[in-house]
């Protein structure tokens, strides 16, 4: 005699119901009573309905916390977001030696840690962790120069500079360059113990004015090298990709202008020349083309594009380091870029370009022909967005984390751009007035919700043709007042970090859940 599914016990059926997607999920509550009694009546299960709407993923490493106090958290942290009323604020004391709006300053915030190299001298890091009750900066020294950094702590407690023994920003003599990446534990400050190798000498023949770019993506790192050759004018570029727990070099690259990984196994690549982003596999070294192309705009009047990667996080998937109840997706999360366009008549512009993660590696892996070209009405408009030119600036920090950036809007106000498709379809079918805004309340407090309609036309006479965007999202004004002394914003997985820039550069904390 067949058995029924439905015939099993409740708790086999939530076992089961637990592994399913949030669209099945949702089908299953309007199809059959029971099982919709039993989703309903599962605190497990509205966790893990409320975790897939909101993109983020169960930490497994936590087992001190129950399905329902998850479930708490990651609702009073959506209702603080939405609403953009920090649940707590904290101040972390200034810093005399170290200012935002400086050349010379890199920064990066990952998990509780913000870090920031120090102005003057470059031979340390000022690093603070937003953990703990009473913030302080402290100081990570080093007998050297921090060219750039990067950090990925929930996933592996790394820190990776890009390290010289001599300060190379001003050195106008070509000469053959050498630099050091190297790993530390971040909780330690020693070499990291999952590196084989925590030191990987990298050298540069007959180079000058140098600048590096560094970046995580579970066990694979990138350098980008950019260098003027000797007796030449013409700038370079020289992409490596390293294992940087192995400490074995994956690929090499030349003359891209920026880089993205997609996965540990995909990375991104910029021609700002042509305009095109290129998807490449990393462990492919015998492969001598890209998987697939993909071209930006044709301009309105000749020029070129430069591209610029946003910093993001998570670094790739899983939190092995954080005993945190959920953290976002990273499958789910976003790309960006600044694409500042450059005209041969110098007038000039400049653009904000998010794209989604998933999409681009569904397109890549959909394509049957390999190294295939496709223009930009052909893949940009269903899974890319070009957010209104008024809410973004190439002067101030910031960065991306799942599918939320901060913006700085009119009078210095604070603006949150969610990318979330759940969210989206949601404030669909809420009530908007005509400009398509939304007011939620939070005691005296308002926050105004905009919805960015699909199909939406860029109209900014950049461009050549007409250039359509579908990636919805919503933008969130916050309500809090007296916010123009702040640069730029930095989200985090449960809060946003206010900066202050200038001759002694300040950090707020904003806690949200």
């Amino acid at each position: 005699m067949p058995i029924h599914l439905l015939d099993f016990p409740p708790e086999i059926l939530i076992l089961i119901l637990s592994h399913l997607y949030l669209p099945t999920l949702t089908a299953c509550l309007a199809i059959n009573r029971r099982v919709k009694s039993i989703i309903d009546g599962s605190t497990l299960l509205q966790y893990r309905l409320a975790a897939q709407a909101a993109c983020v993923e169960d930490n497994p490493l936590n087992t001190t916390t129950n399905s329902a106090h998850k479930l708490l958290a990651l609702q009073r942290r959506q209702t603080a977001f939405a609403e953009l009323v920090p649940t707590s604020v904290s101040s972390v004391p200034g810093l005399d030696d170290v200012a935002l709006d400086s050349d010379n300053i890199t920064y990066a915030f990952s998990g509780p840690i913000f870090a920031v190299t120090e102005r003057d001298t470059l031979m340390g890091l000022r690093w603070v962790s937003l953990a703990v009750t009473e913030p302080v900066f402290r100081r990570f020294e080093f007998a050297g120069y921090i060219q750039d950094f990067s950090l990925a702590i929930p996933e592996a407690d790394l820190l990776v500079i890009v390290w010289s023994s001599e300060p190379l920003q001003n050195q106008t003599a070509a000469s053959d360059v050498v630099v050091e990446l190297r790993f530390y534990e971040m909780s330690t400050q020693s070499a990291h113990r999952m590196a084989c190798d925590h030191v990987i000498p990298v050298t540069i023949f007959g180079a000058s004015l140098l600048s590096f770019l560094v970046d995580i993506c579970g066990p694979n790192v990138f350098l980008l090298v950019d260098y003027y050759l000797d007796h030449s004018d013409t700038t370079h570029t020289r992409l490596l990709i390293y294992d940087w727990k192995l400490g074995c070099l994956l690929r090499s690259f030349d003359d891209y202008s920026t880089a993205a990984f997609l996965s540990p196994d995909v990375i991104l690549l910029a021609q700002m020349v042509t305009g095109t982003f290129e998807l490449w596999g990393v462990p492919e070294g015998t492969v001598t083309g890209p998987d697939i192309s993909l071209e930006l705009p044709v301009l309105a009047k000749p020029g070129r594009y430069e591209i610029l990667t946003i910093d993001s996080t998570p670094k790739g998937y899983g939190s092995a380091s954080s005993q945190e109840p959920f953290y976002s997706s990273f499958a789910d999360s976003n790309v960006g870029f600044d694409v500042v366009f450059e005209f041969d008549d110098e007038s000039e512009g400049d653009l904000l370009l998010v794209i989604s993660r998933r999409a681009l590696l569904q397109l890549r892996s959909s394509t049957e022909e390999r190294g295939k070209v496709l223009p930009w009405r052909e893949w940009g408009p269903r899974i890319a967005q070009w957010p209104d030119m008024d809410h973004f600036g190439p002067d101030w920090p910031t960065k991306i984390h799942g599918q939320c950036c901060a913006l700085i809007g009119p009078a210095g106000r604070m603006q949150l751009a969610d990318f979330n498709p759940y969210s989206y379809r949601k404030l669909l079918g809420t009530e908007r007035d005509d400009s398509g805004q939304t007011t939620t309340r939070a005691g005296l407090t308002k926050a105004v919700v905009s919805l960015r309609e699909k199909d939406r036309v860029i109209g900014t006479g950049l461009f050549g043709e007409e250039v359509r965007a579908n990636l919805g999202y919503l933008v969130i004004d916050s309500a809090l007042e007296a916010m123009d002394q702040y640069s730029g914003f930095f989200v985090g997985e449960k809060s946003i970090e206010p900066v202050t820039p200038g001759e002694k550069m300040s950090l707020d904390f904003w806690h949200f859940g």
